[in-house]
């Protein structure tokens, strides 16, 4: 059976059933479209009757009736889904003798897209119903009130008439004074500033009717406008810039797949390309989408882009209400808007005539989703833009290892920015052996004598720090200093962090938090806190100081809050603020922080990653970075690439302004590659470096994996299902492996680093595999086999094609 796109299909065709994909239903099920005007295309969402209740769902193809297979004569039905173009599939859609009706249809995404669903749910083993539910924005009804408004090209050519314009004048003043008051603003206008001067509501309608003026989505607040220079000066491009920007422009009016990756170094001007090629893809009347890694960076992106572009672009995050998003998703979809910037799942924005895809700091894993659909926008983004003929961008300062193998295997073209746009240089990164300096010769516990110089010389010459610790809370955990004991969230297999602000102890991964507690709890009584010690718990001094108590716990490592305050006491007069995902719980306060960054109102910023996200700060001349070998040893292959990174975004935020920058970095491990590869600034040396490594162990890029991890409320039912899992991945390896070569590997089943996790024991799988096809299909061949499991209702399977993370 071929599934047929709508555009084939005659309206009213009684003969026609379309196939409609509906969220928590493991197959597609049928319905008639002859009670309808007109063919639904695929791709739209409809309302439709499953048992008594009515549901949303989207039409996912169309089919005869003679096709329809009827399960309850077959025991069996093998079900295979195409992964590469060219192969039908079979329906697994339930015999109805009498089918019912598509109630309503509304188109809900650009066909196209349809395209790059249909890949998604072939690549990732999952249903279509699922990709759907994930890429689209729930509808809602938008009241006019709620949109913004703006003179169309029609408004322009009109008001140019001097003549015409001044006879329309006499005849309908209201509109005209609306339609003049649209023309004198480049941006937008809210419909209550518009309606501050003229009254007449009816005039807005009127100029609308007759594509004078158009309704556009609410483009919500993008804060503190962070960039002034681009309307106050000429910006020069340099050599690399132009060059960078013309073969660009050459690939967008080519209209072919062009994948290319930009490699510039921090402060290298990556953005102004983005916004030439941009222009460029407007004048020639295509559209252009813009993700960003992490919300954060879109206001400062926003800012420039709207002082530079002939539109306002609209944003696309996860911190938008429904409104917002669907109105904003509505505008794209009609046409209105033709530049989308913004995080992860902006990928699926419905672009009209897309020319232009950039991925901005394409290596940055918040790209992965970590729970549900576990796509990478990335890989997502290069399939669309193979699948719409059009160019797509990668840049980054530290592109991902895939990234450089993939331009050493000839599939992107490599464009560089090898010097900053500015006069100023990337700074050297100095490094300081923590491991060597003795703790009675530093000024604070994490402080070395070398970075508080710099501090101390950085605030005599009125500039400002950023230091970096990528570790939240005051005290990593709490120890026993008679029994050894580690205090640990009672929901997962990890210890709790201290928080100082609040005073109470905090699990970072499922949010439980308790009060802080002074005495072991395996030792002494769990529940005597800090708070409620008495004088009865201490004798005299000099017992105390003689007989230290049982079960006393110790404060061990630290976090931003212990830096915070440590930088509090050595620098009392300096302006010191936070930013972590304690401190900064939206995008609002976000962009307050930043505001006042560039306002010269805090002299010191201590954060995790957050502050290396690409953030132009031009007052910073100092970072640096209080322990570079967090997160180095982790139990995960990437963990070294991400660690230089991390320190190189970080380093790249000092002297991009008119004063030199300096980055200091403390490190345990002074001669660990890494942090050799980071002074020395060789970072593709470095990268072949790693990549021989992980080539040798059979890791990405040079391998596909899959991580299966089965959870459930009780460890044993965890191990009893995951060794059914075990039972079917040597089946399926089995039936597989040929005489001449061994297709997979399978690993475990093995407790996940972190065993518990929000209260479910948890033990994963890794698979590897050089085949693409094959880890696929196991993808899918395991989604179906787990719809066919009994007695397990309360254990859990997550498949994680390409994983960024192995916790």
């Amino acid at each position: 059976m071929t599934i047929t796109d709508s555009a084939t299909l005659q309206p009213a065709n009684p003969d026609q059933i379309c196939l409609v994909a509906i969220p928590g239903i493991s197959i597609e099920l049928s319905y008639r479209v002859d009670s309808l005007e007109s063919i639904p295309a695929v791709g739209s969402e409809v309302l439709v009757e499953v048992g008594r209740s009515k549901r949303r769902g989207w039409i996912i193809g169309y089919q005869n009736k003679s096709e329809i297979v009827d399960f309850s004569k077959k025991k069996k039905v093998d079900h295979q889904i195409a992964l590469f173009p060219g192969n039908n599939f079979e329906s697994k859609t339930k015999h109805q003798s009498d089918l019912k009706p598509v109630l309503k249809f509304k188109p809900a995404c650009l066909q196209s897209q349809t395209q790059l669903f249909q890949w998604m749910s072939e690549y990732y083993g999952v249903t279509l119903a699922e990709i759907y539910d994930t890429a689209l924005p729930q509808r809602v009804k938008i009241p006019k009130t709620f949109f913004q408004v703006q003179i169309t090209t029609t408004g322009k050519k009109f008001l140019e008439d001097q003549s015409a314009f001044e006879k329309f004048s006499k005849r309908s003043p209201a509109q005209a004074q609306l339609l003049t008051q649209l023309a004198a603003r480049k941006t937008p206008l809210d419909q209550t500033v518009l309606f501050a001067t003229v009254k007449k509501k009816s005039g807005l309608k009127a100029l609308i009717d007759k594509n004078l003026a158009a309704y556009l989505p609410y483009i919500p607040a993008i804060g503190p406008t962070l960039i002034e220079a681009d309307t106050n000066s000429e910006i020069k491009l340099n050599s690399d810039q132009i060059n960078a920007i013309t073969k660009i422009n050459v690939a967008i009016d080519e209209q072919h797949f062009n994948p290319f990756l930009l490699h510039g170094v921090t402060g290298s001007g990556k953005t102004e390309v983005y916004l030439n090629v941009i222009e460029h893809a407007l004048s020639q009347g295509k559209s252009a989408l813009v993700v960003v890694p992490e919300i954060s960076l879109t206001p400062q992106l926003l800012s420039r882009f709207t002082k530079r572009l002939s539109q306002t672009p609209v944003v696309l995050h996860s911190q938008l209400n429904a409104t917002e998003r669907w109105s904003a998703w509505e505008a794209l979809l009609r046409g209105d808007v033709r530049v989308a910037v913004g995080a992860r799942s902006a990928i699926f924005a419905p672009m009209q005539n897309l020319g232009l895809i950039i991925i901005d700091e394409e290596h940055d894993s918040s790209l992965k989703q970590s729970d549900g659909l576990r796509y990478h926008g990335r890989d997502v983004a290069l399939k669309r833009a193979q699948i719409e003929d059009c160019t797509i961008l990668l840049g980054s300062a530290t592109p991902a290892f895939e990234s450089l193998l993939n331009v050493e295997r000839g599939k992107y073209s490599l464009l560089e920015l090898p010097e900053r746009a500015t006069q100023s240089t990337v700074p050297k990164i100095e490094i300081v052996n923590f491991a060597a300096i003795r703790k009675k010769d530093c000024p604070s516990e994490n402080i070395s004598p070398e970075l508080f110089s710099a501090l101390k010389n950085t605030l005599e010459q009125k500039q400002q720090a950023i230091v970096l610790y990528n570790r939240r809370g005051f005290s990593t955990y709490l120890q026993c200093e008679t029994c050894t004991t580690v205090i640990s969230c009672k929901h997962c297999s990890i210890p709790l962090t201290l928080h100082q602000q609040g005073n109470f102890l905090l699990c970072h991964y499922c949010g439980y938090r308790t009060k802080i507690i002074e005495l072991c709890p395996i030792c002494r009584d769990p529940k005597r806190t800090l708070a409620q010690t008495t004088e009865n718990d201490h004798e005299t001094s000099a017992k105390k100081n003689a007989e230290p108590k049982i079960g006393q716990l110790r404060q061990r490592g630290g976090g931003t809050e212990r830096v915070v305050e440590e930088l509090g006491i050595l620098f009392p007069a300096a302006r010191i603020a936070r930013m972590d995902r304690d401190s900064v719980s939206n995008h609002k306060i976000l962009n307050e922080l930043l505001g006042k960054m560039h306002g010269r109102e805090i002299d010191i910023l201590v954060g995790t990653q957050m502050l290396a996200k690409g953030h132009d700060l031009p007052g910073v001349t100092l970072v640096g970075v209080i322990n570079a070998d967090v997160g180095l040893n982790l139990p995960d292959f990437r963990s070294s690439e991400r660690v230089y990174q991390l320190i190189a975004q970080a380093a790249g935020r000092a002297g991009r302004g008119n004063h030199p920058g300096r980055v200091i970095v403390q490190t345990f491990q002074p001669n660990h590659p890494t942090i050799v590869a980071l002074q020395t600034g060789r970072y593709k040396a470095f990268a072949r470096y790693e990549l021989t490594q992980r080539k040798e162990l059979f890791y990405p890029p040079f391998t596909r994996l899959l991580r299966i991890i089965v959870s459930a409320p009780k460890l044993e039912n965890a191990v009893s299902y995951a060794k059914k899992v075990a039972e079917f991945l040597s089946q399926f390896h089995t039936s597989k492996q040929t005489a001449a070569s061994n297709p997979l590997q399978i690993i475990g089943p093995t407790p996940a680093p972190i065993e518990r996790l929000r209260n479910r024991y948890r033990l994963h799988f890794l698979i590897k595999s050089n085949s693409v096809r094959l880890v696929s299909e196991l993808a899918r061949s395991l989604s179906e086999w787990q719809n066919t499991i009994k007695g397990h209702k309360d254990t859990r399977m997550a498949l994680d094609i390409d994983p960024y993370e192995m916790l």
